[in-house]
């Protein structure tokens, strides 16, 4: 059997140097020919390698999309989705309940691994403990096949190394492998239609040590609790419920508490930096990378469907009896807690940019079960269906969610003011995520259920005419503080004085917001009436109408609508009069105005005319999702040296170069006295030759140290760089095939165009006084605001 099991290894390891799709075409095959006993070994060698334990890269989960590697991502999906090869693999190896994985402590998350260390062994992980016999302490955990799979898939999205490589695609890259399998992971193991977990299996018996459980009053508020009771998940126990076959129960649901319980502990973890640079374990290795408190993208979105598929899961409960549907009643008490925790210290961490919205997303998930009731059907046709699975239909079937996640609501409510206060309420998407929010808590009923809870607590010291005082939710309020934030937290209503002077003053920044996006609307509709006919004709054939660096017109003109929408509801929600509101003469935003509308000019016009400003070379590109979707970026040094773009030709870009380097070194005097020749030569000769340039030349470091950084000035000199732009190209090649084909000739064509070109130059030679004055009077316009 060694020898079987050696060869099975061997053919593993030469599988793995092929190219993915025959990988795991291999593999496949690979795992349905050989038996139990020689898919051990390769089971473990399998995993490192899928998720780069091994060689701190792995399959590519988290960079391959269908968009880019559309065989590459059918294949993976295929290969590892739950009723795959992997998973078939994983159900060999099940009942052998002596055959365990050694997952290493150093893998698992902050919290989990310190109370490990205290020896506070959650209950969840009581049967994996593997103890160092020298030490004592936890060396690892002794996992099944199913458990040592799913555990590595959770870590593989907060690893370390994968997250140093792929730092620079984090906010895009969410459409990969590694999201549509953690999308099928859920949806198969936390069933919605009362289906069984495929395939059915037979009962995994897990062996509890017996180890006595420390407990201090900090750690038991940290621990992370088994979801379903002991007398549900272990078969043949005395205290077990009857209703339950016993050799039925744990076959339905541990895979299922599993997926929940290592999702959560991995995914929904949030960690300081000052905590995370602290070193937590001796066993833990220096030489990993430091995470980042900021997740990326692709992180807060499946946090986010994590949560949808909860609020589902729970929703579907029926009542039978069944431990499924005893997981499907205790899975959200069990969990909310954590949720709230990390959507809290998310919220307060997060950088004040629009990539905000993704964590405020899953926020706005979290506290809407209601849209998730199994009851609703929602088609894409029907927006009245869409707004009515918004909706609180039933009161009383959702207060005591409410009222046991107050806090998600009022708390993080409140948080969320100060940030609007300070964020820039006229960029479209900041005034949406206001309005989105706005637009829950004024959903009927929300707000007085929220009321009435609120009334309930004694000490709080709630006053409302609508709500009557009763202790009916008072303890489980207290109890969730307590447990959340402390019993030193005070507890700010969401109704109170406090909460609605913070409110009245985000209405006056609202208006002035509301102003200033109004105003600016108006000047770009004028300025889009009044652009010059060239820069027309550019967006004519390209499309690019922007009203600023990454905003265009029409995203711009839905501000107001937002901004009034979130007044009025803000005025509804907490019943503000308007006598109440200081009546401050407010105006629209001048500065902040003229700043977009500077942007604009420079965005509109420096794709097409590089002179405006060529002491400052540079172009306006797209970057990653989510945080900006387009930046000014300026290149400082020689602007022929430019990296070659997309959208230009290598090959006559180089030989340009060559050819205008040779006559600028050759002709430099007589190019710069033609430059700054007076008259109307000189005009023409100012439209065909660059003008001079300041570029900065940045220190480099040497072995001496870090050399001095200086600027040079380079004089006046004739560029042929935009002749290679694909989009003259392009019609210049379009033009001279049509012509040759109707026997017009090619070289008409091109003198035709050369006429066109020159008279374009002398029509701009003669209006070269009357523009450089006006640009002049901009520039020193824009510089005087800037200074300001």
């Amino acid at each position: 059997m060694a020898a079987s099991s050696d060869v099975a290894t061997i053919r593993l390891q030469r599988y793995l140097n092929m190219p993915l799709v025959q990988r795991c075409k291999e593999i496949a095959m690979l795992i349905d020919e050989s038996s139990t006993t020689e898919l051990q070994h390769v089971f473990s060698i399998l995993i490192d390698s899928l998720f780069g334990i091994t060689d701190n890269i792995g399959w590519g989960l988290h960079s391959i999309t269908f968009k880019k590697n559309a065989q590459e991502y059918e294949t993976l999906c295929n290969f590892l989705n739950p009723q795959g090869p992997v998973f078939s693999l994983c159900y060999k190896l099940l009942p052998d309940c002596y055959l365990k994985y050694n997952f290493p402590v150093s893998f698992l998350p902050a919290k989990i691994r310190l109370m490990l260390e205290e020896g506070v062994i959650p209950p969840f992980y009581l049967d994996k403990i593997r103890d160092d016999q020298s030490t004592r302490c936890v060396s690892a955990l002794n996992m099944s096949p199913f458990e040592y799979y799913i555990f590595h898939f959770a870590y593989h999205l907060t690893n370390p190394w994968l997250q140093v490589q792929q730092q620079e695609n984090v906010w895009i890259n969410w459409e990969t492998v590694y999201v549509q399998l953690a999308h099928c992971y859920l949806y198969h193991f936390l069933p919605r239609d009362n289906s069984p977990v495929l395939p059915i299996i037979s009962p995994y018996i897990r062996k509890t040590p017996q180890r006595k459980l420390v407990q201090s009053p900090e750690s038991k508020r940290m621990q992370t609790p088994r979801l379903l009771r002991t007398s549900i998940l272990s078969p043949g126990s005395p205290t077990s419920t009857a209703t339950v076959p016993q050799q039925q129960c744990l076959p339905q649901v541990w895979r299922s508490e599993t997926v929940v319980q290592v999702f959560l502990d991995f995914w929904v973890e949030y960690i300081e930096d000052d905590k995370l640079c602290s070193p937590l374990s001796t066993s833990y290795p220096a030489s990993v990378p430091r995470r980042h408190s900021i997740h990326s993208g692709e992180h807060i979105r499946l946090v986010r469907a994590f949560i949808k598929t909860l609020h589902e899961f729970a929703n579907s409960a029926t009542g039978d009896k069944s431990a499924m549907d005893e997981l499907k009643r205790i899975i959200l008490p069990s969990v909310q807690g954590k949720i709230y925790t990390f959507l809290r210290k998310a919220i307060h961490h997060w950088p004040l940019d629009s990539s905000f919205r993704l964590i405020l997303e899953a926020w706005l998930s979290f506290i809407q079960p209601w849209r998730y009731f199994p009851s609703i059907t929602y088609t894409k046709e029907g927006k009245s269906e869409e707004e009515e699975r918004g909706k609180i239909h039933d009161p009383n079937r959702w207060m005591p969610f409410i009222a046991h996640n107050l806090l998600a609501y009022s708390a993080i409510f409140q948080q969320l003011l100060p940030r609007f206060m300070r964020t820039d309420l006229v960029a479209p998407k900041n005034a949406l995520m206001l309005f989105r929010v706005t637009k829950v808590f004024s959903q009927p009923h929300l707000a007085k259920i929220i009321c009435e809870i609120e009334s309930h607590m004694d000490d709080v010291g709630l006053s409302r005419n609508r709500c009557v005082s009763t202790n009916q939710w008072a303890s489980i309020v207290r109890q969730q503080i307590s447990e959340l934030e402390g019993p030193t937290y005070q507890y700010v209503p969401m109704f109170s004085m406090s909460t609605v002077s913070q409110v009245v003053c985000l209405l006056s920044i609202i208006k002035q917001a509301y102003l200033t996006a109004t105003s600016l609307i108006d000047a770009l509709e004028k300025k889009r009436k009044s652009r010059r006919f060239f820069l027309a004709l550019w967006e004519f054939f390209y499309g690019e109408d922007y009203s600023s660096d990454d905003v265009s017109i029409e995203e711009r003109r839905r501000v107001p609508i937002y901004l009034a929408n979130a007044q009025q509801q803000l005025i509804e929600i907490f019943e503000i009069k308007v006598e109440d509101i200081p009546q401050v003469a407010i105006e629209a935003d001048e500065e902040y105005h003229e700043s977009i509308l500077s942007t604009s000019f420079y965005h509109s016009q420096s794709q097409m005319d590089s002179s405006l400003d060529t002491s400052k070379p540079g172009v306006f590109v797209p970057i990653q999702k989510d945080r900006q979707t387009c930046q000014y970026i300026e290149y400082m040094g020689d602007p022929e040296l430019q990296p070659i773009r997309s959208n230009e030709c290598a090959l006559l870009v180089r030989n340009f170069y060559k050819l205008c380097t040779y006559i600028n070194v050759k002709y430099r005097h007589k190019i710069t006295r033609m430059y700054h020749e007076s008259g109307f030569f000189g005009n023409i000769y100012r439209q065909i030759l660059q003008p001079p340039t300041k570029i900065v030349k940045l220190p480099k470091r040497t072995q001496n140290g870090l050399s001095c950084g200086y600027e040079e000035r380079i004089p006046p000199r004739l560029s042929l760089r935009p002749l290679a732009n694909y989009s003259l190209l392009v019609p210049i090649g379009l033009g001279s095939f049509i012509t040759w084909f109707t026997n017009y000739g090619i070289f008409m064509f091109l003198g035709f165009v050369f006429i066109i070109w020159f008279i374009y130059i002398i029509i701009r030679a003669m209006l070269e006084p009357w523009t450089q004055s006006n640009r002049n009077t901009f520039r020193t316009n824009n510089t005087s605001f800037s200074m300001n």
